[in-house]
């Protein structure tokens, strides 16, 4: 059955819930059994408490298996199955139907009895979950917890007939407890279930009179005449609550929410500067408002100034906070500021140094904005808190690698790979590929090859070994076609990719097959459009020179240029009208 076979995912952990075991035998055999079951059971439940849950699941089993009418032992192992049978309906089914034996038998076993009825909550086994609750109400009738579930239960099946019976559980309730936020919530959900908006608002005034100068019932009551549709009195009972309790950031917040609804920006953002003044409101409150706010002007340059104070506010208030340091780095990296976002990032740094991921993208963000010297500051100082990690010591070699110290790079990308026992073979290749691509620039080219050979292996889908390994062949005049078959699974897994299709022009180039060299040059200018990169202008150059197109050939020489002034070579050729080997 589909829903038995939820169970593992909707959450279910393995507490085995606790019942006395009681029996009848009718022979001297079944007696003994008995006994051994006895046994085995004790023995399973100590083993459970020890965490060796082989064990246990064995002993129960047997322990079941010896005496099978026992269903205290059957529901303990049922809920076993239950909690083991994700992949395995049968098992997950077999496991509902021994719990539900034992309650059957045994509704009066309280614990055991609660478990199958969450268990037919989560399955959302509505009928059976109301039948068991019923009956556990009447057992206890003095146990408000299991009437409110009873109630809840009655809801879920939207049947109005139950519906209405909710409402008189939880009436019983209220008269034994008193005036209760969560009991209202749960009376008035039925009673707007059921369409009846006047029993409905009976029931909260009711409560209001009683309790006029709580604000959280003065706030929820301004929920439902929002739900109902009633805007000018949910407006008044939100402003009540800010007024009963001035600093209470709910109270900001709703009302900010009903401005919202309503297109007020002025007043929207009136309410979201209180709300967020607030110490009352939860962190994880405020985060979600700002995170909200942020999400719908953020595209809007005008709109920057208040995003910019807001955030002024609200670290005012919490400047020691981290998550609101990250989400500050999140929105100036969304508006471009990466400067100003990685400013942040190391701020929230100061606060948790511990942090992997933060000094990652503090790294990250100063290698975007071409400030490599200071990512490698950055870097230096995670490894005194992180000295293990394989990816700061990879992200550093980076950095060295951008500033052509590929001596230093090296060296840590070989700590990176010391490292990267525990990571996936992805990254272990990553690694070795950046290793390859420093050694030929240090023109150590057999070892170069060496390395993408292995990064390849590690990872034959990693396709930026794929292309520096095939696109370093063709520089070299190495293995052509191996540098081919290389660079068409590049351009299959990316055909727009502007990197793989020069490469993949160069190769033929190489292979002096100008006609295909031509074709995949200009897909590759294509995909380039008005941001052409200078080595992609000095390819067409050479592949139309040797197409036949002479003329067009000098144009890209001459583009390529103004891109790289100091290129000697390409001075060369545009002087001299004609192609200069390298």
């Amino acid at each position: 059955m589909a829903a038995v076979m939820a169970v593992a995912a909707a959450g279910f952990s393995l507490v085995i819930p606790g019942y006395a075991r009681s029996r009848k035998t009718d022979s001297w055999q079944e007696g003994a059994d008995a006994g051994k079951a006895d046994y085995m059971f004790m023995e399973a439940m100590r083993q459970n408490a020890l965490d060796n849950d082989d064990a246990f699941f064995e002993l129960l089993d047997r322990s079941y298996a010896l005496d099978s009418a026992e269903t205290s032992s059957g529901s303990t192992l049922g809920y076993y199955y239950m909690a083991l049978g994700q992949q395995d309906s049968l098992m997950a089914r077999r496991g509902f139907d021994m719990m539900r034996r034992h309650f059957d038998a045994h509704p009066e076993d309280y614990y055991s009895s609660i478990f199958y009825g969450m268990v037919n909550n989560q399955l959302g086994n509505a009928a059976e979950a109301v039948r068991v609750w019923q009956i556990l109400d009447s057992l206890n009738p003095s146990k408000p917890d299991v009437a409110l579930r009873y109630a809840d239960a009655l809801q879920a099946t939207f049947d109005t007939a139950n519906l209405r019976r909710s409402i008189d559980v939880i009436a019983r309730i209220q008269r034994a407890e008193g005036p209760d936020l969560g009991l209202t919530s749960h009376k008035i959900r039925a009673m707007l279930a059921l369409r009846d908006t006047a029993s409905a608002l009976v029931e909260l005034h009711s409560v209001l009179r009683q309790l006029p100068r709580n604000a959280t019932f003065n706030i929820y009551a301004g929920d439902v005449f929002n739900a109902v549709h009633l805007p000018d009195s949910a407006i008044a009972y939100y402003d009540r609550a800010c007024a009963i309790d001035s600093a209470n950031g709910l109270a900001y917040m709703k009302r900010a929410e009903f401005y919202k609804e309503r297109g007020d920006s002025a007043a929207f953002d009136r309410e979201v500067f209180q709300a967020l003044k607030q110490e009352s409101l939860e962190l994880p409150v405020k985060l979600d408002m700002l995170t909200s706010y942020i999400r719908q002007l953020y595209t809007d340059t005008v709109q920057q100034p208040r995003i910019q104070k807001l955030f002024e506010v609200v670290l005012t208030h919490h400047p020691h906070e981290a998550d609101i340091r990250d989400l500050y780095a999140s929105y100036l990296y969304a508006i471009n500021d990466l400067p100003g976002a990685a400013e942040q990032q190391e701020l929230a740094l100061d606060i948790d140094p511990s942090a992997e991921q933060r000094w990652r993208m503090a790294m990250s963000l100063y290698s975007q904005s071409k400030n490599e010297p200071k990512a490698i500051q950055v870097g230096e100082r995670a490894l005194r808190y992180l000295p293990e990690s394989a990816m700061i010591n990879l992200m550093l070699g980076a950095s060295y690698q951008q500033l052509d110290n590929q001596r230093e790079a090296i060296r840590y990308f070989e700590k990176a790979e010391a490292l990267a026992d525990t990571l996936d073979n992805e990254t272990r290749s990553q690694i070795l590929a950046s290793i390859g691509d420093s050694y030929y620039k240090l023109e150590r080219k057999d070892s170069a090859f060496v390395y993408y050979d292995r990064a390849i292996e590690m990872d034959p889908d990693n396709l930026l070994a794929l292309n520096n390994c095939a696109y370093y062949l063709a520089e070299e005049g190495r293995d052509l076609d191996r540098a081919e078959t290389m660079s068409a699974i590049c351009v299959r897994a990316n055909p727009e990719n502007d990197t793989a299709l020069d490469t993949y022009a160069w190769i033929f180039f190489r292979k002096k097959d100008f006609g295909r060299a031509k074709e995949f040059i200009d897909r590759a200018l294509a995909v380039e459009g008005d941001n052409p990169a200078a080595d992609v202008l000095s390819h067409a150059g050479d592949i139309y020179y040797f197409y036949g197109d002479r003329a067009k050939a000098l144009d890209f020489w001459q583009q390529a240029l103004e891109l790289s002034p100091d290129d000697q070579i390409l001075k060369k050729k545009v002087r001299l009208r004609r192609f200069v080997e390298e």
